[in-house]
């Protein structure tokens, strides 16, 4: 049993960061989608760099 109490907490602490990295708002951009792109309004199916993001997906800190 007492093996069993550290072996616990470590999964814990794995999970807990886990689901903090995976829903993190900073981790897409909004505006995107984590794409880069945006469809364009004047030509359809034409695509044009996210302001927002410089094309990267993400939002930098």
């Amino acid at each position: 049993m007492d093996t069993l109490m550290p072996v616990l907490f470590i999964l814990a602490v794995v999970f807990i960061l886990y689901v903090a990295a995976t829903t993190n708002p900073l981790r897409k951009c909004p505006r995107c989608g984590g794409k880069g792109t945006l469809p364009s309004s004047v030509l359809e199916g034409r695509y044009r760099i996210c302001p927002r993001c410089n094309r990267k997906g993400e939002i930098g800190n």
